[in-house]
This record gives structure tokens, C-alpha cells and sequence, in this order.
């Protein structure tokens, strides 16, 4: 009887894989469509160099994320493996749930309720005929997407993809700013303050939550510290995806350093020919990521930030081989004897012990998690931020 169980399980799982992973190709599939149609037009019509290599980049892009997705499907075909429920058998994670769903208090630490809640979702997006008690409040808020550094590359905002899976389950609202990814923090927070200002101006009754991916949370510390309290009530508060708070040692590595000094060569002969200095490798935003800069810069302004709104913290982890293409080479060339997801370390996407924002602790996945074409669950940490911060009684 318990191996008819045991196969019913696995059966079901692996059909709503395969479900999953056509539903992804699905949309991938129309919407590279659309984008393919648009970016042919763009270059028929495009007159500038600039404009022509940038829609066949969009072009190619799409394209390969197609495939990607094309190759996921005839993957799920072969994969048979069961995958357990971390939290089924284990009575501390009941009870968490059980205290999460009821609004009970809890005698447990924020990492510890967040990821239960986290592994809860994750289970049921892959096993679709679960049964599970844990639901997505209605809340009234509306998410401030914030992408990270050369964020142009990708076709939409990182964690796009997961907020417009709550839009069309739970009616739950999303923008997204413009940054410049190759541009300081200090202008891309004063670039914020202004879409905000004018957001808000429409909107004057909308709550926001701001949803920060890697340097995106950067640029907007910057733009909380200018702004101190004086910060408009509308703003509840911050959750940083593998922020680099206290900076990256990456941006020290050695093959960077090599690379600048190369780098060097090309400059000055921009700056004697063209009368300006053009910083072909962005080593000012190098800089302004550095550990040293990051840790002096959060430690010096922590004081300043507003203190009427809540702080949270997520760091992701992984291998070279569970890595995205680009992370493994950013993990061969870019190595770090530390825990990482490939760009961050683990230890400086955490706030420091003196800093009073709650750490959500470290989950698995590498640094592009949040890319359209990434097949991370993306919903489900969304969802878990909206459960866990409802539960603290910090979104309504």
C-alpha cells in the first residue's frame, strides 16, 4: 500500500512539473513572439546604429530564452524524482504554520518562520494537487520593483515576472522605477525621489513596498538616507534581494584589477581625442561597491535612515553547477572561498548585528534568480514576504 502511495505521489508531482514547465514555454513563447514582431519592425525602421544593435540584442535575447525554456520541457519528460516535504513530518515546522495561518504568536527567530513559510510554497507550486491551509492576504500595498546594476541588459525589471503572478492571482499592484545600471547611486536616488514624488502625486493613497534586487537596494539606502523621516508616510517598507548592504569582494578580484589597467589604455585616448573622460569599465560604480566603501558608507549612515519603516534581508547561496551560464563563469572567474551566490557573498547581503532590520536568512539560488528567463520560483518568495510581513503585523 505504501508503495502505491509512495508512486501516486510521485506521479503527481511529476505531471505538475511537466505542467509547470509547458506553462513557462507557454509564456515564453508568446511573449517572445510579441517582442520579435516589435524588435523586427524597430530594426526595419531604425536608422541609428545604436537603435538597430539594440533591438537585434532583444531579438537574440528572446530567442534564447525560448530555447531555454523549449529545452525545460523535454527535461521534465526525464525527471522522475520525488521530492519530499520538508515540512510534513516535522513538528516544529507545523507549529510554525499552524501560529503563521492562526495569527499566533511564536517563540521562533524571523529566518526560521520565513523559510518554513517559503518551503510551504515552494512544495505547492511543485506538487499542484497539495493541500495547504497557508494562504496570500489581501494586502494593501503596492510593490516598488528596483533593479540591480546593468539591469537594461535584461527586457524587463528583475522579479517582473513574479509580480505579475500576483497581480492576476491577488490583485496586488506593481511599478517599477527607472535606474541606470551603470550609473552611481546618487543619481539614481535623486532619479527615484522624482518618479516617486510624481507617483504619488496620482496615487496619493497607495502603500508602498519596495522589492530590491542587488544594487537596486543600494540606490535606494541612498535615497532613504537623503530623504531620513522625512520620508512620506505612503512608503511601509524595504525587503533587499541579494543586496550587496555591506559590498562585494568581488569588484577586489584580481582579474578586475587587470582588466582596469588595460581599460586605462582606451580612456585616455578618449580623453585626448574626444576632450572627455568616458569610463568604458565603470570603475566608479566598481568602487562604490567595494567592501570597504559599503561597509564605511552602512556604518557611518545607518542612524539616518528612517526609522518608521521595516528592513528586510534575503541572501541566496549556490554552486558553480546549479548556477545560471553566467553565474558559472562569474564563479570561475570571480572566486570567493566564502558562501555566494555568484556575485554577492552571503555575509554581506545580511545587515550587521548593530543594524535593527530583520535577516531572512539564506535560501538557494544563484544571483540572476530574478531574470525573467530564470526558472526560479520567483512567486513563491514573493508570496512569502507578503505572508510573513502580514504576519508581523508590517503590511495590511
Amino acid at each position: 500500500m505504501n508503495a502505491v502511495v509512495y508512486f501516486g505521489h510521485t506521479l503527481s508531482q511529476y505531471r505538475s512539473r511537466l505542467r509547470k514547465s509547458r506553462e513557462v514555454l507557454a509564456y515564453a513563447k508568446s511573449t517572445s513572439l510579441e517582442e520579435l514582431v516589435f524588435n523586427l519592425q524597430k530594426i526595419k525602421s531604425s536608422h541609428a546604429k545604436k537603435d538597430f544593435l539594440r533591438s537585434l540584442l532583444s531579438a537574440t535575447s528572446s530567442g534564447i530564452w525560448l530555447s531555454r525554456s523549449a529545452f525545460t520541457v523535454l527535461k521534465s519528460f526525464l525527471d522522475i524524482r520525488k521530492f519530499e516535504n520538508k515540512n510534513l513530518d516535522n513538528e516544529r515546522a507545523q507549529e510554525i504554520l499552524s501560529c503563521v495561518i492562526n495569527k499566533r504568536s511564536l517563540n521562533a527567530p524571523d529566518a526560521e518562520i520565513f523559510r518554513t513559510i517559503y518551503s510551504e510554497l515552494t512544495h505547492k507550486h511543485l506538487h499542484s494537487e497539495y493541500k495547504t491551509a497557508l494562504t496570500v492576504p489581501k494586502a494593501n500595498v503596492t510593490i516598488v520593483l528596483i533593479s540591480g546594476v546593468l539591469n537594461e541588459i535584461f527586457s524587463t525589471p528583475a522579479f517582473k515576472r513574479g509580480a505579475e503572478n500576483l497581480l492576476d492571482e491577488h490583485q496586488i499592484k506593481h511599478i517599477a522605477p527607472i535606474v541606470n545600471g551603470k550609473k552611481g547611486s546618487k543619481e539614481n536616488s535623486l532619479a527615484l525621489k522624482k518618479q516617486l514624488s510624481e507617483y504619488l502625486l496620482v496615487n496619493p493613497d497607495d502603500k508602498l513596498w519596495f522589492f530590491c534586487f542587488s544594487k537596486g537596494g543600494i540606490d535606494l539606502l541612498h535615497f532613504l538616507k537623503h530623504e531620513g523621516d522625512q520620508l512620506s508616510e505612503n512608503i511601509l517598507g524595504v525587503s533587499f534581494i541579494a543586496t550587496p548592504i555591506l559590498g562585494s569582494e568581488h569588484v577586489n578580484n584580481r582579474i578586475l584589477k587587470i582588466v582596469n589597467a588595460f581599460g586605462k589604455v582606451p580612456e585616455v585616448f578618449a580623453k585626448k581625442m574626444l576632450g572627455k573622460k568616458i569610463d568604458l569599465l565603470a570603475k566608479e560604480l566598481q568602487r562604490s561597491l567595494s567592501k570597504a566603501y559599503r561597509e564605511s558608507w552602512f556604518k557611518r549612515n545607518h542612524r539616518t535612515l528612517p526609522s518608521k519603516i521595516f528592513y528586510t534581508a534575503i541572501a541566496f547561496e549556490s554552486k558553480w553547477h546549479q548556477s545560471h551560464v553566467w553565474m558559472m563563469l562569474a564563479k570561475a572567474f570571480l572566486r570567493s572561498q566564502k558562501s555566494n551566490d555568484g556575485v554577492v557573498d552571503v555575509e554581506n547581503a545580511q545587515f550587521p548585528s548593530y543594524f535593527s532590520g530583520i535577516n531572512l536568512g539564506v535560501l538557494e539560488g544563484h544571483h540572476l534568480v530574478g531574470s525573467r528567463s530564470s526558472f526560479y520560483d520567483q512567486e513563491a518568495l514573493m508570496k512569502a514576504h507578503i505572508i510573513f510581513l502580514n504576519y508581523k503585523k508590517l503590511i495590511f
